[in-house]
């Protein structure tokens, strides 16, 4: 769960910096409580917790609803469910290792999985969309940083 929340705060951070200028230190006590949320709104496990983590798929539907509920609460995806094209570029900028480096490629990466087909369903688009976004990260050579 401390891995989730971890995660959690770096998405908090990103999407600050993305839509403020100044951006402020994010509530831990608001984002444990969406992943607690989540978890419990979906039926998912610690292990589930754990695979997300990772950045490994997910085989059942509460790990991909999981997926699904804190890319929504963090604006990654809209209510719709598709990518929101800033806020997973903004994510990537503070996930990817050496990020700086890449931001054309980080680009050129949200907008290929924002327009790739997926699944109607959005536990199963969220899951397509991390797909997507980690195999042509993969591709490209960009690492995640570390402390993901």
């Amino acid at each position: 769960m401390s891995r989730l929340i971890c995660l959690c705060l770096m998405l908090v951070v990103c999407l600050v910096a993305v839509s403020e200028s100044k951006p402020q230190e994010p509530n831990k006590e608001h984002v444990a409580e969406m992943a607690n949320e989540c978890k419990a709104e979906t039926g998912a496990t610690d292990e589930d917790l754990e695979l997300m983590m990772k950045h490994e798929p997910s085989e059942n539907k509460e790990g991909k609803c999981l997926r699904a509920c804190m890319m929504k609460k963090f604006q990654i995806t809209e209510e719709d469910g598709k990518l929101n094209i800033e806020h997973t570029l903004g994510m990537l900028k503070v996930m990817a290792e050496h990020a700086e480096d890449k931001d054309e490629v980080l680009a050129e990466i949200v907008d290929a999985c924002a327009a790739s087909e997926v699944p109607e369903d959005h536990c199963e688009s969220a899951a397509a969309y991390q797909t997507c976004i980690f195999e042509h990260m993969q591709e490209h050579g960009i690492p995640l940083r570390e402390e993901h």
